[in-house]
Parts: structure tokens; C-alpha cells; sequence
């Protein structure tokens, strides 16, 4: 298995290689080299995408003060797979977005023979600084030839990548030994430390050891041109692998051998109720957009098939989720019998036979059900900007908890609580101004109250002809803003597509109040135009949007989303508006990115449904490139209903 380079991702010693981690795992890397120690935080969000959060400080001794902080964001493409004769190539970017000390670029190609895995590079920045040859990029735009400083007190932006008079080439080998668990590695980098005068370069050859003695921890060490000693320390984990599974009820309720003479309409929603099922005539009301459909799907066909009279052979539900309604679906119910009575069935036999009616609804509503009170969810939120090049690391770690009731007639309320629990965000304007009118910028203001309001709402939600959903909401929105408006959603049952639009007149809330209830006077409307794609090959979603942003700001924003099987998600983002801000280096930037990942919790004995660990990772103090947090996000709610999550799920209706 490949392992972890001096920067964090997959490579050799000192350079990086064409390799990828697998998709959903999560890397913590530290590294030292005189004079930097490099510390990581990398997420393979797709199978050819990986993001690397990293914080090089320049120490040569660990026991002394870093003399310096050089944060950057890494990105690493996967350009071409490896095929039998041909090598797997990636595109990487090192400091993509960060400090110009650590900016590179570089094209990485790779090809295994047997036990040993051969790479071979070029390189520009400060990969190319041992300047083996003319920049072949000159050749197409004048635009490659400039000038491009290796070090200075601003950051390394697009205008910089794949600049330089000269590039560097750069290449190795490791080699994976018959003793498990160890390789050996030894490459020749291009980086020759041309701004670091007073270091001492050694030859930039090395040869290296790496040691797996599990599969989720890498030590490796080398010797850096037999003069500097390398040492490194990589801890990895899939998501999702992570001991957290999908909410799922108690055991379901055995299904009946014999057929009932009649059908005892009453005894199905009794006995649903039980575990925790709202059945009402076709209606499924889920109360999660967390649970697995196929699941509940199962479950409820159970009862339907206990109490419904013996000549009656399909069981038809539509499912619905806070108001809004997905496809009606129609099981055979002899496929069932022969699945959980017989043993002669499968969930596959079950998919053959079912169908799928988005056209005319058939949920038989009396719109007069009493209100659903579960138990209050608790979210651990922990906020984080890992790459601050003063103060190194800027936290904030709240308790969130909660309660969403859904109410008759398409209404609901909720109310959630945040509890304050540490934080250092005291030094978030030691070295940047303040903004006079923050959108976010006060973050720390917020944070000194122990307990504020987060939420405080009341919504109509409603899917009013098929494949539409619509939601309007007025209240507390969010730790920061309060307000009133609505979303719509076109979301094509079976299509990879959706499409819609939001629009809210947004108030800024007063931190300095009681609960932060109070309202500055401060208020705008803001809205976007969402898209989504799904690319079902690697189970990712492409979210698009457009419009304007709480700064009152016009801009874009892009993300790409992994949503895994036993319900984590991790997302990464970038936003591009045509306000700067404030950058992590005293400059401006127009750029706004960062990744979330959020784990469930609710399968954990006595953990309420809808409990989750977030955790982001994103600069602190922005007001350019900020949006509202959408209290009820409809491309969510409705992933239940959506051909992706009833296919990838289906084999729950048997469990």
C-alpha cells in the first residue's frame, strides 16, 4: 500500500507520486525536515480528488517557537488511471490557496512493476527551482514566462500557477517488501530550498523506510542528502468504516404466515406506531431525513401485510417527510411472503417486481395527525481554521441541541441551543481589522456567550405537484441572522439532475443580547440559483449556486459532496465573489473555501435520532463569500425520495 510523503499526501520521501488514497479516507500527517515541520490534515473526497489542509511552520529545533507559519490548501487530480501500459498521472497543486513560501506545482506520473512502484515528476515553483528546464508552458501563453518570486509575505494565487522561467523534474521508486508492512523508498527531488539562505541544502537524493504495522498508521523515516534526517508520522481512516451506521427502529415485527380475512385498517397504524412508523392509509411518514427508506419501506409492508385482507396482493406507500412527499411505491406482496416466510426471495427479486408512480398522488392525508415530538438531537459543532499564519490555529467547539415538531396541515417547528464550550477565537483580530459592518466577522462576539439561541422557527413545507418541493420559513435562521423566505426544488424522480432557487430577507443578530435574540437593525436580501448533479459511478453530488451572498456580494460557489453508507458525508467548497477579504496573510483575497464533515451518531443506544459530530474546517472572520445557513436545505430532506438513495439502500427492505 502506498504511503505518505514529507507534504502529507501519498509519496515518496520528499516528492509525491500518481497515487490516491481510497475514497472517504480521512489523514493526519505531521512531518519534519530542518527547517519546517509540516503538519496535515488531508480528506480523499472522491476517488480521483484529495484535499490536504496544511500548517508548515519554520522550526528547526522542536523545542523552540516557530519562527514563521506558512499555512496552504493542497489539491491533488487524478488525471488518467493506471491501465497495463500505461502510468497512473495526477496533477497537484501545493499551496493552491496559501502562503507563496510553499506554492508548487506539478505533474506526478506512476506505474507498478511487480513489487515496485516507479514515479517520475515535473515540477514548478518551488519544485521547479532546480531549474533543469525551460518552462515548456512558455510555448503556449506568454503568461508562463513571467517572473515568479519563491518567497514574500502574500499569498500564492492562480496567477501564479505553472509560472517560471525553468521547471524541475523529479522522480523515485518504493519498493514493497516480502516482510508486511515495510517498503523502502528512495527518490531525487527538484526542490532546492532557493529562498532559505541561511539552510544548509543537502543533495537532494534520499533514501527512506516505511513501516505499517497497521493498517491505519504509517512511520517512515530517510536521510536527506546523507547529511538531514527525515522523520514522519501518517494516522488514516476510512469514514466510512467508522463504528456509526443508519438510524434504524427496533427489531422489525415478524411477518404473519397466514393472511387475515379482512383488512384492520386501525391495527396497522397501531401496531407501526410501536416502532416508531406513522402509517395512515398509503401515507409513510418518515421522521428523519437520516433513515433509510428501503428500511421503514420494509417495515411498514410488514404491517400493511398483517391486517390487510388475503385478496389483496400489492402493498402501495408513499413516503413523506415533513410535508413533502416522494414517488408512490408498490411491492408484490407474495415477493414479500416468499422473501421472510420461505427464504426463497431476495431484494433483488423484490426490485424487479416494484414500481414507482410519481405522477398522481396517492397519499390518503387527513392532515389532522397530532404533532410528532421526538426527543431532542445533540450535534458536537466544532469550527476550525487549521492554516491562520499568526496564530496558527483558531478553534471553536460548541453543544448543539434541539427539536424539530412536525405539525398538521405541512407545518413544523424548531428550536435549537448552542452551548459554547471552548474556543481561542480571542486572537481572530489580533493581525486583521475588524469590519465595521460584519457579516461574520464577530464570530468571536457570538462565541463569548455561554448558552445564544441558535434556532427559533415556524415552516410550511409542501411538494405541490410532483417532483416539486417547496418551503417557506420565518424565525431564527441561524447563530447570526434571523429572517423570512422560502426555497423551491425541481428534483426529476430518476434523473441525476435538480434545480431551484432560495430567496431570503436576511437580519443580523445582535451577539451582545440576551440569547443573541436581538436584532442590530442591519438587514438585506440575499437568494441563489442551486444546481445539483449526481455522478452515480462515484456515488459524488456537484452543487452549483449562484447569486448573492450575505455581504451583499455577487459571486459562485461550488461543492463536491460524498455522502457514504453508514451516513457520514463529507463535503468540500470553494466560493468566489466579487468582494475581497481580508486573506490569512494581511492581504485581500476574493476566495472563500473549506471542508465539512459531519458523522451520525444515532444508531449509538439511547442517542436521539437527528445527533450528530460536525466538524468544519474554513478561515474564521469572513464576510465576503457568506451565505444564509439554510435551516431546512430541500435538496436534503428529499434525498430519501430520490432513485439514488431507494437503489443504493434496497437491500435494507429485508433487514
Amino acid at each position: 500500500m502506498p504511503s505518505s510523503s514529507l507534504n502529507g499526501g501519498l509519496g515518496l520521501n520528499t516528492v509525491p507520486n500518481a497515487r490516491m488514497d481510497q475514497t472517504g479516507t480521512a489523514r493526519f500527517h505531521i512531518s519534519t525536515l530542518d527547517p519546517y515541520m509540516h503538519v496535515n490534515l488531508g480528506f480523499q473526497l472522491a476517488d480521483p480528488l484529495y484535499v490536504n489542509i496544511r500548517q508548515t511552520a519554520e522550526i528547526s529545533d522542536l523545542n523552540d517557537k516557530a519562527k514563521h507559519l506558512y499555512p496552504g490548501l493542497d489539491v491533488k487530480l487524478r488525471l488518467l488511471k493506471e491501465r497495463a501500459h500505461t502510468p497512473a498521472i495526477t496533477l497537484g497543486l501545493q499551496s493552491a490557496s496559501g502562503h507563496k513560501q510553499m506554492g508548487a506545482e506539478y505533474l506526478a506520473f506512476s506505474k507498478r512493476y511487480k513489487s515496485f512502484d516507479f514515479t517520475g515528476g515535473i515540477g514548478w515553483g518551488r519544485m521547479g527551482s532546480a531549474g533543469h528546464y525551460s518552462n515548456p508552458l512558455k510555448e503556449l501563453h506568454p503568461h508562463f514566462e513571467k517572473d515568479r518570486p519563491l518567497s514574500g509575505e502574500w499569498p500564492n494565487g492562480t496567477e501564479d500557477w505553472f509560472t517560471g522561467d525553468k521547471i524541475g523534474l523529479f522522480g523515485g521508486v518504493e519498493y514493497f517488501t516480502p516482510i508486511k508492512g515495510i517498503s523502502l523508498k528512495a527518490d531525487w527531488g527538484a526542490d532546492r530550498y532557493a529562498t532559505e539562505t541561511a539552510y544548509d541544502t543537502p543533495a537532494p537524493w534520499s533514501v527512506g523506510i516505511n513501516y505499517a504495522p497497521k493498517d491505519w498508521i504509517n512511520l517512515g523515516g530517510a536521510v536527506i542528502g546523507g547529511e538531514k534526517i527525515m522523520a514522519q508520522i501518517s494516522l488514516n481512516s476510512l469514514v466510512q468504516n467508522w463504528p456509526f451506521k443508519k438510524e434504524k427502529s427496533l427489531q422489525p415485527t415478524p411477518l404473519l404466515p397466514n393472511r387475515p380475512n379482512k383488512t384492520h385498517a386501525l391495527n396497522i397504524a397501531l401496531d407501526a406506531q410501536k416502532e416508531g412508523l406513522r402509517i395512515e392509509g398509503k401515507t409513510l411518514s418518515l421522521s428523519s431525513p437520516d433513515i433509510s427508506l428501503p428500511y421503514h419501506l420494509g417495515q411498514a409492508a410488514r404491517h400493511i401485510a398483517n391486517h390487510t385482507a388475503a385478496n389483496e396482493e400489492e402493498i402501495a406507500l408513499q413516503p413523506t417527510l415533513y410535508g413533502l412527499h416522494g414517488p408512490s411505491i408498490k411491492l408484490i406482496r407474495r415477493d414479500l411472503e416468499q422473501a421472510l416466510l420461505h427464504h426463497q426471495g431476495s431484494p433483488q427479486e423484490l426490485w424487479h417486481n416494484a414500481s414507482f408512480d410519481k405522477g398522481k398522488q396517492t397519499a390518503q392525508k387527513s392532515g389532522f395527525l397530532p404533532a410528532r415530538w421526538p426527543l431532542p438531537y445533540i450535534i458536537l459543532d466544532t469550527q476550525a481554521s487549521l492554516s491562520e499564519e499568526e496564530t496558527g490555529v483558531l478553534y471553536r467547539t460548541s453543544l448543539l441541541s434541539g427539536q424539530t415538531i412536525e405539525l398538521p396541515y405541512g407545518f413544523l417547528s424548531a428550536t435549537e441551543f448552542r452551548l459554547n464550550i471552548k474556543d481561542n477565537l480571542d486572537r481572530l483580530h489580533e493581525f486583521r481589522p475588524r469590519a465595521l459592518l460584519p457579516v461574520r466577522s464577530d464570530a468571536d462576539h457570538f462565541a463569548q456567550n455561554t448558552i445564544s439561541m441558535d434556532r427559533l422557527y415556524m415552516s410550511w413545507t409542501n411538494t405541490i405537484i410532483p417532483d416539486v418541493h417547496t418551503a417557506i420559513t420565518a424565525g431564527y435562521l441561524e447563530e447570526m441572522y434571523a429572517g423570512l423566505g422560502g426555497e423551491v426544488l425541481y428534483r426529476p424522480f430518476g434523473k441525476r439532475f435538480a434545480i431551484g432557487a432560495e430567496l431570503w430577507e436576511a437580519f443580523r443578530r445582535d451577539p451582545t443580547t440576551s440569547l443573541a435574540q436581538g436584532l442590530n437593525g442591519d438587514h438585506l436580501l440575499t437568494g441563489h440559483i442551486n444546481a445539483y448533479y449526481e455522478f452515480p459511478e462515484n456515488d459524488l453530488t456537484l452543487s452549483a449556486k449562484i447569486g448573492r451572498y450575505l455581504a451583499e456580494d455577487l459571486g459562485a460557489s461550488l461543492s463536491l459532496s460524498h455522502k457514504f453508507k453508514n451516513g457520514a458525508k463529507l463535503e468540500g467548497f470553494v466560493t468566489a465573489t466579487n468582494n475581497a477579504d481580508y486573506d490569512l496573510f494581511g492581504g485581500t483575497t476574493h476566495l472563500y473555501n473549506g471542508v465539512r464533515l459531519n458523522v451520525p451518531l444515532s444508531s449509538i443506544k439511547y442517542v436521539p435520532k437527528g445527533s450528530a459530530i460536525q466538524f468544519t474546517t474554513a478561515p474564521f472572520g469572513r464576510d465576503t463569500g457568506q451565505s444564509l445557513d439554510n435551516p431546512l436545505p430541500l435538496y436534503e430532506l428529499t434525498e430519501p425520495f430520490s432513485m439514488r438513495h431507494i437503489a443504493q439502500n434496497w437491500h435494507d427492505i429485508l433487514e
